[in-house]
């Protein structure tokens, strides 16, 4: 299930493990960058899960590390890792992940609607998603730099729908 793409979040979850180190005695990953990935992830999170002790936050059941320790210290947005800015806050995925399929589904939904007091929140995702085009392009993820385009594509007609309604 890991090589045909279930994340090891969903594997953990259908196999019903509490640690991804269970769930991969049952499944091996073959492709070498995924499992260098994974790995380094894994040492990372050993070593933080001693050092961080109550710096780590609970979140809905889960342990959430401090955002410094994901990112090394630095901005979220020069990270090494897929970003997405969302309304409320952002998302990091290790590479290794993939490109999230949920992640800024709501702006393209026929649905949403924006109004004019959320123009400095379309204004701010819309700076930060082509930073983020930039980086991944720089960084060789093609599928993910598209998904900024996208986006960015959605949040122009969205931004000129809002200055529609005040004009």
């Amino acid at each position: 299930m890991v090589n045909a793409g279930v994340s090891l979040q969903a594997l953990m979850a259908l196999l019903g493990h509490a640690s991804a180190e269970m769930s991969l005695r049952y499944g091996r990953l073959f492709n070498a960058t995924v499992r260098a990935e994974y790995e380094r992830a894994l040492d990372l999170a050993k070593q933080n899960t001693t050092a961080i002790g109550t710096a780590a936050s609970t979140v809905v059941g889960r342990t959430q590390l401090p955002l410094t320790v994901i990112t090394g210290g630095q901005d979220w947005r020069e990270a090494p890792l897929l970003k997405s800015r969302m309304a409320g806050g952002f998302c990091l995925r290790a590479p290794a992940q993939g490109a999230c399929t949920y992640a800024n589904i709501c702006e393209h939904c026929p649905s949403y609607r924006s109004e004019p007091s959320s123009f400095p929140v379309l204004a701010t995702q819309r700076i930060d998603a082509e930073a983020l085009a930039r980086d991944a392009e720089q960084r060789g993820w093609i599928d993910e730099a598209d998904r900024h385009h996208k986006l960015i594509a959605r949040l122009d007609a969205l931004i000129a729908d809002t200055e529609a309604q005040t004009g």
